[in-house]
């Protein structure tokens, strides 16, 4: 593989992965803060609501699937499943596309009417950050 495109699908592949974390992050911390849709600022949380499902669906999810895309032709191109450290980043990343699953179900639910409070919400936008911060420590650090 040129440089030059080694170079440009590693680009493609840190920015499409920044853009999954950071919507998944932001849709952790809107379900953290969000209320049952009562009072004044239901119809505005409502709107909220919907222009968050619409991110999610049209640059959240696709951002996750492109860096998987790219991800997975990059560790194959170049061997990285013979090393231990990949299959560590890869479990990370399985969680966090578990977790942005989940994240859309409940945009869903909440659309939907359900004012019920997501399971373990109040872990999720840590759990983002550290996990973020693992993968790039493995990443840049190939420890294994």
């Amino acid at each position: 593989m040129p440089p030059m495109t080694y170079q440009l699908l590693k680009m493609a592949h840190v920015a499409a992965a920044v853009a999954w974390l950071v919507g998944s992050l932001f849709v952790s911390l809107f379900l953290l803060t969000s209320q049952p849709e009562h009072g004044d600022d239901a119809p505005k949380e409502r709107r909220m609501l919907h222009v968050l499902r619409r991110w999610t669906l049209f640059v959240t999810t696709p951002a996750m699937v492109i860096t998987w895309l790219i991800g997975l032709h990059l560790a194959m191109t170049f061997g990285w499943f013979a090393m231990n450290w990949i299959w560590i980043k890869v479990a990370f990343a399985i969680s966090l596309s578990g977790l942005l699953g989940m994240q859309s179900a409940s945009l869903r639910r909440m659309a939907g009417g359900s004012g019920k409070r997501p399971p373990l919400i109040d872990l999720q936008a840590p759990f983002i950050v550290l996990a973020a911060a693992a993968i790039v420590t493995l990443v840049v650090v190939k420890p294994f």
